[in-house]
């Protein structure tokens, strides 16, 4: 088998490689006076001009950080949007394009509030975060180039879409379905409800000619032997084009529900949502999103051929609670997401495939490690300087950031590294989190301290 480093680690850089372009930006308005909580959007796509015409409501809050003098910018991080009207609370004001982001001068009585709505009437082009294809649209990662985001990029907000599509075509969006959302059954306004808050990376929306398939996956509830949660049942929906029939989908993510099993049991929470999607696309996509992953078929077709190669469903499943459920607060903290997520990956191959497939994926963590090694350029995982490049930053986040899961996990011994991740993870679902969230974790079930191994590592 030839090695797959490139192709293991490609789909997760490029995802990251928009994340470390925001991160500028949300740092330098990690001061902003208001933060989004909630959107609530209708959307049309037009899939001829390559465009998507939209009207939002926006639910603002004026930052827990906000300096305590009353400011009257209101700043709009969504800089290519095309924005043709602005009111607040009912009050129509310009909205003015300048220092790359739109602005909008609250009048006094505004800006002393602690609760707004902003009302927009917005156009989004495609391009990076807005991809068309002739029958299909989708976002990926870059939601500020079509959500008129205000706050930080790292902001968690609940969503809100109706989607006016073409007739026959059927859509996914975060969270949960509210009407019919597969053909041919689907209405041409389809509707979509992420009510809890989840980072604004996660949150999107596809449509096209889908063809579908779904398996319900059994009721767990993910706490071994914990009393007093009910066990639910989870829908699982495969969808692609029309070249990807349903037997197709069935067996190209057939382990979904084992994987499912594993990664519940190990979170010791379910999924969060009562159903996950799996949208098939052409190419090298593989990003996460509440409630649903994309996956390009160049990622997931090896699979047809040696059944291990189920790393791509893996980690975007994986996702699901490290990265989405439980999100960094900080860029710096982005091994959070990713190291834990790698590992995780790791951790599933070694369950269902040996011990020797999770070797290799430390191997390849190992290979990763060391190109920053060599540039001598090898940095703690939650440094928050700058990089010379991105491969250096991925590096450090994806790989090493799996290799000290790995470490901990050697140096705690099987029982208690899985409790300490479990006890983690429930503590921390719906938050955003620090390294110092981990470390806090992971002492508690260990009885002792981990400092030296923190400081090692990480610090």
């Amino acid at each position: 088998m030839t090695p797959r480093a490139p192709k293991f680690l490609a789909p997760y850089f490029s995802c990251l490689s928009a994340v470390l372009l925001l991160a500028t930006s949300a740092q330098a308005h990690a001061q902003s006076q208001w933060q989004a909580h909630g959107y609530d959007l209708q959307l049309r796509p037009d899939f001829k001009q390559q465009t998507v015409s939209a009207q939002a409501k926006v639910r603002l809050q004026r930052a827990p950080d906000a300096s305590s003098e009353t400011n009257t910018l209101l700043r709009l991080n969504a800089p290519e949007l095309d924005i043709q009207s602005a009111s607040v609370n009912g009050q129509p004001l310009p909205a003015n394009k300048q220092d790359g982001a739109w602005t909008i001068t609250l009048p006094p009585d505004l800006a002393a509030r602690q609760d707004l709505t902003l009302t927009l009437d917005y156009s989004a082009r495609a391009g990076e975060g807005l991809v068309f294809g002739a029958d299909y649209v989708y976002t990926a990662f870059h939601t500020c180039r079509w959500l008129p985001c205000v706050g930080s990029d790292l902001g968690r907000a609940s969503l809100s879409v109706a989607l006016d599509l073409p007739e026959g075509m059927s859509s996914l969006a975060s969270g949960q379905a509210i009407t019919p959302t597969h053909a041919p059954s689907a209405p041409s306004l389809q509707r979509w409800q992420q009510t809890q808050p989840y980072p604004l990376y996660t949150l999107g929306f596809a449509a096209g000619h889908f063809t579908h398939a779904q398996q319900v996956s059994p009721a767990r509830d993910g706490r071994d032997g914990e009393e007093g949660l009910a066990p639910r049942e989870t829908t699982l929906h495969y969808l692609g084009l029309a070249d990807q029939p349903a037997s197709s989908l069935l067996a190209k993510f057939k382990s979904t529900p084992a994987m499912l099993a594993f990664f519940s049991a190990k979170a010791g929470l379910p999924l969060p949502h009562a159903s996950y999607s799996q949208l098939l696309l052409p190419g090298g996509v593989a990003q996460e999103a509440s409630s649903y992953a994309l996956i390009g078929r160049r990622m997931l077709d090896p699979i047809l051929e040696t059944e291990q190669e189920d790393w791509v469903i893996a980690h975007e499943l994986a996702h699901q609670w490290w990265g989405t459920l439980i999100s960094c607060e900080r860029w710096s903290g982005f091994w959070l997401n990713e190291g834990i997520t790698v590992f995780m990956t790791a951790a599933w191959k070694q369950q269902r495939w040996g011990e020797a497939a999770y070797q290799r994926e430390m191997d390849i963590a190992t290979r990763g490690w060391q190109r920053a090694k060599d540039a001598g350029f090898d940095k703690p995982l939650s440094w928050p300087g700058d990089y010379p490049h991105l491969s250096l930053k991925r590096a450090i986040h994806y790989s090493k950031g799996a290799l000290f899961m790995h470490a901990l996990r050697q140096d705690l011994g099987e029982a208690t590294f899985w409790a300490g991740l479990k006890h983690y993870t429930q503590s921390h679902a719906g938050r955003q989190v620090r390294t110092s969230d981990l470390q806090a974790a992971m002492e508690a079930k260990a009885g002792r301290s981990l400092q030296a191994l923190f400081d090692a590592w990480v610090y």
